[in-house]
């Protein structure tokens, strides 16, 4: 069939159609084999009840490691000593925590600044559909205790310098901290989806579909700038 293109584009046209045609009888193909081996599986019982056992084998290891992964408190967004009068040494708690769970997001914040707000709504939510990971909050203002044991020597050991701030442990490691919003667009009406990418990033959460980019987070999450002071940081004043 001559397309106007002259002999030349002729020859081009009709080797590019070629090769088309080729890739397509080798998706056919797949396709074709796929489809027998289903047809094979469902004509032989022997193989068909190996696929469900794998299959259950599979899922009750899924549920075991849910429930394992539940009773060490992934799933939730725990406070660790909450107060003076709390009797647990947060910096042990911390250390337990951590020796349990190889992934561990920790947040350290002040009640008193607003800023903390928007890591606790967003690190709730990822909390509840992320079991593979372990969240947890720290009071660096109140939670220190008579032995002058808690946040404080978390903060120097940490070095943590602003508020509020992400540590991302991996494996009993700090791998990375998550110092304000600068590496979330530098607002606090950053999108859940950038931080669930970031932590995707560092290996303290796995990597699943994005969940959260269909929704509408941005008016969702938005804050007032004269409430946070229009700052993302506020610094730590060291004695």
């Amino acid at each position: 069939m001559d397309l106007g293109f002259g002999n030349a584009n002729q020859r081009v046209g009709s080797a590019a159609a070629s090769v088309l045609l080729k890739v397509a009888q080798v998706q056919e193909l797949t396709v074709d084999d796929q489809l027998d081996q289903f047809d094979d599986l469902l004509n032989d019982e022997e193989a068909l009840s190996r696929f469900r056992a794998n299959r259950l084998q599979e899922l009750q290891q899924k549920h075991s490691q849910e429930k394992q992964w539940r009773a060490a408190g992934h799933g939730s967004y725990e406070e660790l000593a909450a107060s003076r009068q709390d009797s647990r040494d947060v910096a042990q708690e911390f250390f337990r925590v951590t020796k349990e769970s190889d992934r561990v997001i920790v947040h350290f914040y002040r009640p008193s600044t607003a800023l903390s707000d928007v890591f606790h709504k967003h690190l709730q939510k990822i909390a509840h559909n992320h079991l593979e990971s372990r969240f947890v909050r720290i009071n660096v203002e109140d939670c220190d205790n008579e032995d002058g044991k808690g946040a404080s020597f978390l903060v120097e050991k940490l070095g943590i310098i602003v508020m509020p701030t992400l540590v991302l442990i991996h494996k009993r490691k700090a791998v990375h901290h998550v110092r304000g919003f600068d590496e979330l667009g530098g607002t606090p009406d950053f999108p859940m989806s950038a931080l669930v990418r970031l932590l995707v990033a560092h290996n303290v959460l796995h990597r699943e579909e994005e969940e959260y980019d269909n929704e509408d987070e941005h008016n969702e999450c938005s804050w007032n700038s004269k409430r946070v002071g229009g700052v993302n940081t506020i610094r730590i004043q060291r004695g």
